[in-house]
């Protein structure tokens, strides 16, 4: 796949209703209180005239919720347990141990653990390798056998976690979303630990959240299938120190339609690096016949000059839903203590099969498709990507979409074609009079444009073309 550019200067839980058909007209609202599918009302519908629709006590669906497995004090350094639920008593929705209030008078100097290594459920994988305690646990094997895990997780369940930034989209029954999140919110206030870019997706509305299934009847009525994916995750090291770390890493592999844990796209390895705010754009709807009528008086005046098809052998007008864009901006986490991050650069990528995979370079659903040489499964020479990811199958490409070096980019905007071959960004971009001096003067501010165009079975064979790493290193 060979990219062509053109430049120019100048922890969350999402509410998801299963909705009921309309009851009488089109002009109902498939969305109001009286259409939304409820296992228990604490007021009925119809019989409070403060609440006409009732009030619904189902719990939202909790895509960050997940199960911390180890845990230290960092007063001493001691292992101590992590936060549980106690499910063993009155009430319905469990009681945690660990008191939701971190900082502040009530806990003095406030809570000092730290959340080391953790896992998500339901999530149905092989484990592929892992380094250390990465992985210990699984769904399985911990003391979890309550309903809720992890999808109806309340908020106190663990409150030592935080996510944020929270997109998304909704494409037939496809749906997906992505959230920022990291395991410890008293160090990431400080800088001391990171926000990474999770991804999760449903291919039934939000019933499930899993990968492509084998057979999956997309929203334009064609059927794709999947052929099963593989994640890695990075943990946290016992040692705390800044910058460039050895941080244990596992990965998973997962079966086509398998439940699937929160996906870790951005993959950073130094805790001098954070993520900001994350984009995405879905493929536009086909352009088909007759786009055109009405744009003019007489019709004929653009006869063999304007069409609605773009007349080349790949009908990049036919929408292809299985195919979206991502971008996600990494931030200097070392200025987090005195505000927010400030920004860095930006990366981008193509999701392809609904987001099993993401790629820059390689290619994963085309005629000539090797997956094998997709990043990180194959390093390309990164000395920074070792096992258990190598060879694992694992395919996470993502590169600059600023022009690095002193510049810093912002803020992106962007929209695909229908076919998911074109991207196209826009975003702001700016340098420093002292690079790596923020309270510095701006000297150069743009607003920057580019398009990106995939160009399927045809990979370069020039190595200044091709996996210009270290992409989001």
């Amino acid at each position: 796949m060979k990219l062509m550019t053109l430049s120019l200067a100048n922890a969350f839980q999402v509410a998801i209703l299963a909705v009921a058909a309309p009851a009488v007209t089109l002009a109902a609202n498939p969305y109001s209180f009286e259409n939304m599918e409820c296992e228990e009302f604490l007021i009925e519908p119809d019989t409070n005239p403060y609440y006409p629709g009732g009030v619904c006590a189902d719990p939202a669906i909790n895509l960050s919720g997940n199960v911390p497995d180890t845990c230290i004090d960092d007063a001493d350094g001691s292992t101590v347990d992590c936060p549980t639920v106690d499910f063993d008593n009155d009430s319905t929705y469990g009681v945690g141990d660990t008191n939701p209030i971190l900082q502040g008078v009530v806990q003095g100097e406030g809570n000092t653990q730290r959340v080391l290594t953790w896992h998500q459920c339901p999530s149905d994988y092989t484990l592929l390798g892992a380094e250390g305690d990465a992985a210990a646990v699984d769904c399985d094997s911990d003391d979890r056998d309550d309903e809720f895990v992890n999808l109806r997780d309340q908020s106190w369940y663990n409150p030592l976690d935080i996510s944020k930034g929270h997109r998304g989209f909704i494409d037939g029954n496809f749906v997906m979303f992505l959230h920022a999140w990291s395991p410890n919110w008293r160090l990431n206030a400080k800088g001391n630990d990171r926000y990474d870019l999770y991804v999760r997706r449903s291919f039934d509305g939000g019933e499930t959240w899993t990968t492509t299934p084998a057979s999956f009847s997309a929203s334009n009525g064609e059927s794709y299938s999947g052929d099963g994916t593989v994640t890695c995750e990075n943990y946290r090291p016992t040692d705390n120190t800044p910058g460039e770390r050895n941080e244990p890493t596992a990965c998973f592999e997962f079966a086509a339609g398998a439940n699937e844990h929160m996906r870790n796209v951005t993959q950073h390895r130094s805790m001098n690096i954070t993520t900001l705010d994350p984009r995405y754009a879905p493929t536009k709807a086909t352009i088909e016949e007759g786009c055109s009528d009405g744009l003019f008086v007489d019709n004929t005046v653009i006869d063999g000059i304007f069409t609605c098809d773009d007349l080349s052998e790949f009908d990049s007008d036919l929408r292809d839903p299985s195919r979206y864009f991502m971008v996600f901006e990494t931030g200097d986490n070392t200025t987090t203590e005195v505000g927010e991050a400030e920004p860095e650069d930006l990366f981008y990528s193509r999701a392809e099969s609904f987001g099993d995979d993401y790629v820059v370079w390689a290619e994963t659903d085309t005629d000539t498709a090797d997956p094998t040489l997709c990043y990180p499964n194959d390093p390309h020479d990164d000395a920074n990507i070792t096992d258990p990811v190598i060879g694992s199958g694992f395919c996470n490409e993502f590169d600059n979409m600023n022009t690095g070096g002193d510049t810093h980019a912002s803020e992106a905007n962007m929209e695909a074609n229908p076919d998911g071959s074109k991207l196209y960004s826009v975003w702001a971009q700016w340098v420093f009079e002292v690079d790596g001096d923020y309270d510095s003067d701006i000297v150069e501010s743009d607003s920057m444009a580019r398009r990106i165009w995939w160009i399927d079975d045809y990979i370069s064979d020039d190595p200044d073309n091709v996996w210009t790493l270290p992409g989001t290193q």
